[in-house]
């Protein structure tokens, strides 16, 4: 009759956020149910005392729900994720703390408990090393490498970092390349190619050759093509959340202005990944 799902009620477990959420969203789901059960007749006859919650409890509720909200996505996101990250740390850790922002419309008990959320998070990560780490993993993340949440001027420093991280691998790789390229050669030139006749002039060139001189390719330092590769990295556009990020590094493996960085990324990642063993609860 009256048209509602039909769902049990959920016990809350004081040891996890997302019951507290759950509990509080299906007695509001099943209200009408609820009080409709508790004024049948046969219940008033055997319980006195029957307590309901007042106006002002059920509008708490509905409020309290609205700010667990973005923590039972946080714990949904991380339990589903196949291969969870520390590069999203940062970026839920922000997410949260924006929907935690008080309202003119919030009450005193919706005030002091997202005054406590807010605390709990802000004290987390505080290690300017271990900042930095994040900063640089989150960099490295198609998904986030915008990193909307900082200042430019951070954006910049970590960018930088990271530029000069790839540096220290590419000058630890590139004479290994040119030392396996050089012992692969097949030694001496043919003396035919020593001593071939200079390459005739089409009538193209004949004609325009002095006027339209061609540009000469310039020499490039390590840093100015390892700086081009991250702006290029940089300057592409984020993909959606929802895409696996090392799936794109594999995708993009052809791209050779993202190469230095797919072997940056690479890198970080044995680390990246993080144990599925691990409660989603224990990120924050």
């Amino acid at each position: 009759m009256l048209k509602l799902p039909v769902h049990k009620l959920i016990h809350d477990v004081p040891t996890r956020w997302n019951t507290t959420y759950d509990m509080l969203e299906r007695y509001l789901e099943q209200q009408a149910s609820i009080y409709s059960a508790l004024m049948d007749k046969d219940v008033k006859k055997n319980v006195r005392d029957i307590a309901v919650l007042t106006d002002s409890e059920e509008k708490l509720a509905e409020d309290l729900t609205k700010i667990l909200k973005p923590l039972k996505n946080v714990t949904t996101i991380m339990s589903t994720e196949t291969s969870p990250s520390v590069s999203m740390i940062i970026p839920l850790q922000k997410m949260i703390l924006k929907s935690m922002t008080p309202s003119e419309e919030d009450s005193s008990t919706i005030k002091e408990a997202k005054a406590a959320i807010t605390k709990n998070l802000e004290d987390r990560y505080r290690d300017p090393d271990l900042q930095d780490y994040l900063h640089r993993s989150t960099t490295l993340d198609p998904r986030f490498k915008s990193l909307p949440y900082l200042e430019e001027d951070s954006v910049k420093k970590i960018y930088s970092v990271v530029t000069r991280e790839i540096m220290e691998i590419e000058e630890q790789v590139r004479p290994r390349e040119a030392q396996v390229a050089s012992s692969s050669s097949t030694g001496e030139p043919e003396a035919s190619e020593k001593s071939s006749p200079p390459q005739k002039k089409s009538a193209m060139a004949e004609l325009f050759g002095e006027l339209f001189t061609a540009e000469k390719a310039t020499t490039k330092s390590l840093f100015q093509i390892t700086e081009e590769e991250v702006m290029s990295y940089r300057l592409t556009g984020c993909i959606p959340a929802d895409e696996n990020p090392l799936a794109w590094w594999r995708n993009n493996e052809h791209n050779a202005s993202l190469k230095a960085n797919e072997t940056h990324f690479r890198r970080h990642t044995e680390r990246l990944i993080v144990n599925n063993q691990v409660p989603p609860l224990s990120y924050f």
